[in-house]
């Protein structure tokens, strides 16, 4: 069984379209051109991730995507899944995106520069309007890093590991 806390939340079925079993999905935080490929979701039906696999995916508008599911073809169908929340795995979506439409998903996170070596655990995120950052403890030191998607190498969800590379003259501050 699928991990959900491996998954990013995509969004939540917000209610049928059309006849043929279609669903609209409202997306979290995200949009269209976010999602780099979809071919299967997990959508949560009584607490449990219940894969599907996607026929055809469309966008509706900016904050919606009118998903086809396989073996979903009447709208009676369609209306047993409105209001459940649908997950993806992390590889779906573009890991800028991610980093920065939701941010706290990556709290616990260890942050390993490329050079400087380990610099801590993402304890909090500072919401700085167009400038989130992280707030990374190790022992009673305390980082703030710019959160931005240049910086990122690497994100390992199964390893909470989030490998970075730092501009020149970030580092030389945490000494």
């Amino acid at each position: 069984m699928i991990d959900l806390a491996d998954c990013l939340v995509l969004g939540t079925l917000t209610k049928t379209h059309g006849i043929r079993g279609q669903v609209i999905l409202r997306l979290n935080n995200l949009n269209f051109e976010d999602i780099i490929k979809m071919e299967s979701v997990f959508i949560e039906i009584d607490g449990l991730p219940v894969p599907f696999f996607i026929d055809e995916f469309s966008e509706k508008n900016n904050e919606s995507l009118i998903l086809n599911l396989d073996d979903i073809h009447s709208e009676k169908q369609a209306k047993e899944l409105i209001d459940n929340r649908v997950f993806v795995k992390s590889n779906t979506i573009k890991k800028s995106k991610i980093l920065l439409k939701q941010p706290d998903s990556y709290l616990g996170y260890k942050v390993v520069d490329k050079i400087y070596g380990e610099l801590g655990i993402i304890d909090e995120v500072i919401e700085i309007r167009q400038n989130p950052l992280y707030k990374i403890l190790k022992g009673k030191r305390e980082i703030l890093l710019p959160v931005q998607p240049e910086f990122i190498i690497k994100i390992d969800t199964k390893l909470k590991t989030i490998l970075i590379t730092t501009p020149p003259g970030l580092t030389e501050l945490f000494d």
